[in-house]
């Protein structure tokens, strides 16, 4: 083992002078291998050890993405500039802008009536309430929007107030209520993003915050805003959710991992801070170990989680109904038993045995709420690495056939499984629930999102029935939000592809 790790240290090493743009199948399977040891009681800094995902050029995108300078937006759904054209789109009555645009600067405008608790914690998928996607989140990103909107800076002070309070108030968060690992990854993307639209509003303003970003240290001091919620996601919700983003395959895991890339994004300006990721303890269930990764380190790594959660490479080891046993309740008689993943038929079993089984070849048509969050996140995710200059989350597909996949699951029996050509598919897995089952899609932020995509990057037939899903304009889920405002367009238009900024 020691002369196998020594060997992809090296390839590793390797991959971050220069070619990972090379890396081969071998290469990637390597790599997941080493993945599925970490879970499996292997040492956790062999986690440390994966390359990075290979990008997809983008068509008609400059090869060389610019770094913003300190003040300017990095973007995530959207960027300052973008926002004033769909303003002027907007002021000239062209839909679905105006409509878009109105119902973001309702939000904008309702009261903002919410407190911080020093200790937040999650009774209910609610709470706490500032953080909902039908409470604070909204209000709080439409008001970031309307700053771009509208031009008023009393906006910005708003959003700036209110992270402001947020990260001096709220000192940590319940490690032991399992919810708050989903409504933290369900709601702090949308945070993140607003800080990032007022970047230039608060750059020079000093704000009370944490000082460091250990969670155990809870320091408050004065400084730099942005450097201190930058501390303030590093030691509360990056803490919190890395380790729901290991263990957890379903739709857990897709919020987690969405929220892990976002934060770790964020720091891109922050070489010199170490996230502490919770990696978890197979040996003992509930315990976990902790790693140390720079935001180069988390960002690819969350990234690699999602793909390997989408191609099947990953293994649940949160749920006791996990369809990784390949046994029980979950899994219909009727059908060979499948393990997490996206499978070739677009179904993810990891979220489908909430309504159905694991295994079902299809959906049933009635409305799956699961795998549609779980996608939604997933888009989300995939948004940000095109706006990285990666294109390689949509346009995923593993074409490989493996006949006797292994690995270990949560009890630490290895279990052996056969994966299919064509799974991981986001575009598959959409047109399994609009097109093969013809269930309804209710979040739509997310959808308007994925929609923009593949517009033009479309494989499969029956894209052209995605668009009368979405009742615009869309609000938000516990995904997207406002994704007509962000990537709906005008029936005589063609998108283009977003503007990019280098990764971390």
């Amino acid at each position: 083992m020691r002369h196998f790790s020594l060997f992809i240290y090296c390839f590793w090493f390797i991959c971050l002078l220069g070619c990972g743009a090379n890396a081969t199948a071998a290469e990637a399977k390597a790599e997941t291998a080493v993945e599925n040891s970490v879970t499996t009681g292997i040492t956790p800094e062999v986690a440390l050890l994966q390359a990075t995902p290979t990008p997809v050029a983008l068509a008609n995108q400059p090869v060389d993405r610019v770094t913003p300078s300190a003040g300017q937006s990095r973007g995530y759904q959207t960027t300052p500039d973008e926002l004033v054209l769909i303003s002027q789109k907007a002021a000239d009555g062209i839909e679905p802008y105006a409509s878009a645009v109105d119902g973001v600067l309702n939000w904008a405008d309702r009261k903002w009536k919410y407190n911080f608790k020093k200790q937040e914690t999650c009774k209910n998928a609610d709470k706490p309430d500032w953080l909902d996607e039908e409470g604070g989140v909204p209000k709080l990103y439409a008001r970031a929007l309307a700053y771009h909107l509208t031009g008023d800076s009393a906006y910005a002070q708003v959003v700036e107030e209110i992270l402001q309070e947020m990260m001096s108030d709220v000192e940590r968060i319940d490690l032991d209520e399992q919810q708050c690992r989903l409504n933290f990854g369900w709601g702090t993307p949308e945070i993140v993003a607003a800080a990032d639209l007022i970047e230039g509003y608060w750059l020079d303003h000093t704000c009370t915050g944490p000082t460091t970003t250990l969670y155990e240290d809870t320091t408050i001091g004065s400084g730099q805003c942005k450097v201190l919620f930058q501390n303030w996601l590093v030691k509360n919700p990056y803490y919190l959710v890395s380790y729901t983003a290991e263990e957890a395959k379903s739709n857990w895991g897709a919020a987690a991992t969405n929220t892990l890339a976002y934060i770790a994004d964020y720091l891109w300006d922050r070489p010199d801070v170490r996230l502490i990721h919770r990696m978890p303890d197979i040996k003992k269930r509930g315990s976990y170990k902790e790693i140390q990764l720079t935001a180069q380190e988390a960002y690819a790594r969350a990234n690699q989680l999602m793909l390997d959660r989408m191609n099947g490479y990953g293994v649940e080891l949160h749920s006791t109904n996990s369809c990784d046993y390949l046994a029980g309740v979950q899994q219909n008689k009727q059908w060979e038993p499948v393990k997490s993943q996206i499978n070739e038929n677009g179904i993810i079993p990891e979220d489908a045995r909430r309504e159905e089984s694991c295994n079902v070849p299809q959906y049933n048509g009635e409305y799956q709420n699961y795998p549609q969050v779980h996608l939604g996140n997933n888009i989300q995710q995939c948004e940000l690495m095109l706006r990285r200059g990666d294109a390689s989350c949509y346009d995923n597909i593993d074409n490989s056939e493996v006949a006797d996949y292994s690995y270990v699951d949560a009890k630490g029996i290895t279990q052996t499984t056969h994966l299919y050509p064509g799974r991981g598919s986001i575009e598959r897995a959409i047109k399994a629930i609009i097109i093969d089952s013809e269930t309804e899609w209710k979040h739509d932020a997310a959808l308007e999102i994925a929609y923009r995509y593949y517009y033009n990057h479309h494989t499969l037939p029956g894209f052209d029935k995605w668009l009368a899903e979405l009742d615009r304009p869309s609000l938000c889920s516990q995904d997207a939000c406002f994704g007509t405002l962000t990537h709906g367009f005008a029936d005589d238009e063609t998108p283009t592809l977003p503007p990019t900024v280098s990764p971390p």
